[in-house]
């Protein structure tokens, strides 16, 4: 995949780096998991997804730490290796993010009636999620596209740009859904929707800083 990137051998290093988005590609998946066992009131489910997404990212961590050992044993130009340590530390804060949304869901169970309150709301999360995931798809179509067509890696990363400020537009409304029912629902219900739907725009804007990185490193190459 990056071998055409540079002419220096990657030691591993590229499927270490396949690996690890992989681990992080399942973990920001189980977000749909997770939303869908919210909005069906299904909180054992949710707690289970959250601790799934947890083992993921510290799978991920782990992969991620052999790869800055290869990174720090390779035979890379300085800067190359910089630019590759970014971009892994740059795919770790996705799942990061993922886990901690997770987390902050699970946290405690609202009562049905506050359920049935933001209901409206749900919709525009779920909507929210399942536009992260597709996300990180593109994300990971132009990671791998990168060896095979640097200019359509370019036009990918562009367009997780693209979506990215799509969904801060679907935040934006779910954040004004939330908020008109702040009334009819407890204090820590709303904080901790409020939290969640925040949490998860950082998922989508870790992909963007990602995908930026991959635009960096392209054209850096000459492509």
């Amino acid at each position: 995949m990056w071998r055409k990137i540079t002419s220096f051998p990657l030691r591993g290093i590229e499927e270490g780096l396949k690996i690890y988005f992989q681990l992080i590609m399942k973990a920001t998946e189980l977000l749909s998991e997770l939303i869908e066992g919210c909005l069906c009131q299904d909180w054992s489910k949710v707690k289970s997804t959250a601790e799934r997404i947890a083992f993921l990212e510290r799978e991920a961590d782990d992969v991620k730490r052999g790869v800055e050992v290869k990174l720090n044993s390779g035979i890379l130009f300085v800067g190359l290796k910089e630019d590759f340590l970014r971009l892994a530390e740059a795919m770790d804060k996705i799942a990061d993010n993922a886990k901690d949304a997770s987390r902050a869901l699970a946290s405690r169970q609202p009562n049905r009636e506050e359920m049935k309150e933001i209901e409206i709301c749900g919709e525009k999360i779920r909507e929210m999620v399942y536009g992260t995931i597709e996300i990180v798809k593109i994300l990971k179509k132009a990671i791998e596209m990168i060896g095979k067509d640097k200019n359509g890696a370019l036009r990918l990363a562009h367009e997780v740009e693209k979506y990215e400020e799509r969904l801060d537009d679907v935040k934006l409304e779910a954040l004004k859904v939330l908020t008109e029912k702040e009334k009819e629902i407890s204090t820590l219900t709303y904080l901790q929707v409020r939290d969640f739907i925040f949490l998860l725009d950082m998922v989508a804007d870790a992909a963007e800083n990602t995908s930026d990185i991959i635009t960096a490193m392209i054209v850096k190459s000459g492509a």
